[in-house]
């Protein structure tokens, strides 16, 4: 088995959890999963090969649930481990906060408003170089799927070790890297256009909730999906567990 898919709680929407289009997208490229239930303390954990993904969900990582705190000290270990060269650990939007916050306590933050919709995200080093940053349909910037309320604060760049991969104006850090071997990504690189728009109709009290707009979300997918890259979940996820 090459991967093990590590699923939080919550759907996208009616039928499909945060593990389905990551364990679609993988087994496309040839990859062998399996599947980890971090909410279900008796579950058995295998070993993978090559990596550790662990998915979105709908809990904070500040929950006194016993999964999420057992899931961020089971980080701990595993990015212990990948430094050794150990699997790869990779996390997916809520995945990737309790990355940060297994390297940085404290490292998850409110937002004023919740990022959802398709949104560009670029370099940090390309948004220093003008005031704008590089143009949208740029090779710098990547349009990506977003549904987020809470984010990791830029001083997680503070830890010897993490870069920050990618930022917007929203959310200063969109994707992070520690070392040459974890990696974690805000956005939901494994959504379709088409699951975004579910995603925005199943979730639309939540956006409400978190002073968003379902219809602007909407009509940020019409605006953005044709810079959409087919290959985004490729060159974010894949392409990093076979390195």
């Amino acid at each position: 088995m090459d991967v093990l898919i590590c699923v939080s709680d919550g759907l996208i929407h009616d039928g499909l959890d945060y593990a389905d289009r990551i364990e679609q997208r993988l087994s496309l490229a040839g990859l062998t999963c399996a599947r980890y239930d971090l909410t279900d303390a008796s579950a058995p954990r295998p070993s993978p090969e090559l990596a550790y993904v662990f998915t979105g969900g709908r809990t904070s990582v500040h929950s006194d649930a016993a999964w999420m705190r057992e899931g961020i000290e089971l980080l701990r270990k595993l990015v212990a481990d990948a430094e050794n060269a150990g699997p790869a650990v990779i996390g997916v939007c809520l995945g990737s906060q309790m990355i940060a916050e297994a390297l940085r306590p404290d490292s998850i933050f409110g937002t004023s408003g919740i990022e959802v919709g398709l949104t560009p995200v670029s370099r940090p080093h390309d948004e220093e170089r003008g005031k704008k940053g590089p143009e949208i349909g740029s090779r710098s910037v990547h349009i990506v799927p977003s549904f987020h309320y809470q984010a990791i604060t830029p001083r997680i760049a503070e830890v010897d070790g993490v870069r920050i991969e990618y930022g917007n104006e929203h959310t200063a850090v969109q994707a992070l890297s520690y070392g040459e071997r974890v990696f974690g990504c805000q956005f939901h690189p494994e959504l379709s256009a088409g699951d975004l728009h579910q995603l925005i109709d199943y979730n639309e009290d939540a956006i409400a909730q978190w002073n968003g707009d379902a219809a602007a979300a909407h009509c940020s997918i019409e605006t953005h999906q044709g810079a959409l890259r087919e290959d985004l979940f490729d060159r974010m996820i894949t392409d990093r567990i076979r390195a």
